[in-house]
């Protein structure tokens, strides 16, 4: 009983009040992390599209470019942006009209080599911050990697698993030298499957997990980008977080309370993202 008694203190410390961790107010700023598939060996031609051609008619119609990334593995032809916006209406009116405007037309039209455009496809992902994010300071640091990282919580714990970063994690990553940069969950109502996210944001060929293909990002996933001075200390800094005493209590307390791992198998994935020279947060 003293036992079970425990774990429901800790199980309300964890989860209780998290209804409202996976998502700020309705009025906090929208981001979207785009990922852009180039057609093979036209990396380069799709970073010009953005930084010559996108940025200049992206100013012009209100959307606001926070950071763009390449993989560190060169053999990932992927390109990654982060956009602000008001809202997600907002955020469809300002596409639609830079998709209408003949000057980007003009600039697409020009990537086109024999019938190809230089982007061959790209996954939008709609997301809020959450409540316990550090507010996004969006500066040039220099000399840093970013990671991003993306949860599938198993079925109900996206709560528990926001709270125990919440509690822990955030504090814990400082401590061993990762710096926190965004937190964020898949908008509700965003028709986006689990399935498609992981596709889009996980090392290529590496995008399956154990979820039902049907599942909604929106609710059960957890987003977010760190940075480390390089990869290398990436590994040196994980190695340490996860030794650490602190959290390792956190991590099976909060796996008692919930009666399991608060994630789905393979449902962890990370991306090592350098900025661009353009990227506004480096």
């Amino acid at each position: 009983m003293l036992i079970k008694s425990i774990l429901s203190t800790i199980a309300i410390f964890l989860i209780g009040g998290t209804a409202a961790l996976a998502q700020s107010p309705a009025t906090s700023k929208l981001y979207e992390l785009r990922t852009y598939v180039p057609e093979s060996g036209r990396q380069s031609d799709v970073i010009k599209l953005i930084s010559d051609g996108g940025m200049p008619l992206m100013k012009k119609h209100n959307i606001s470019l926070v950071g763009a990334w390449t993989n560190v593995d060169p053999k990932d032809e992927r390109v990654f942006t982060l956009i602000s916006h008001k809202d997600k209406a907002t955020s469809e009116a300002s596409q639609t009209a830079l998709q209408n405007d003949p000057a980007w037309k003009e600039i697409v039209q020009k990537t086109v080599i024999d019938g190809k455009k230089a982007v061959n496809s790209f996954t939008r992902i709609f997301l809020t911050v959450n409540d316990y994010s550090p507010a996004l300071d969006v500066k040039q640091v220099g000399n840093r990697v970013f990671e991003l990282r993306t949860y599938v919580a198993t079925k109900g714990n996206l709560p528990a698993l926001n709270a125990r970063f919440k509690n822990y994690t955030l504090g814990l990553f400082s401590k061993h030298g990762m710096t926190n940069i965004l937190y964020c969950s898949v908008l509700d109502g965003e028709p986006l499957t689990c399935a498609k996210l992981l596709e889009a944001v996980s090392p290529i060929g590496k995008g399956m997990a154990e979820v039902d293909a049907s599942l909604s990002a929106a609710g059960n996933s957890l987003v977010y980008f760190i940075a480390h001075a390089s990869p290398e200390a990436a590994k040196t800094n994980f190695g340490k977080f996860v030794a650490d005493e602190e959290w390792t209590k956190a991590y099976k307390a909060s796996e008692a309370a919930a009666g399991g791992s608060l994630t789905v198998k393979s449902g962890v994935k990370s991306l090592f993202l350098q900025p661009t020279e353009f990227s506004p947060l480096k």
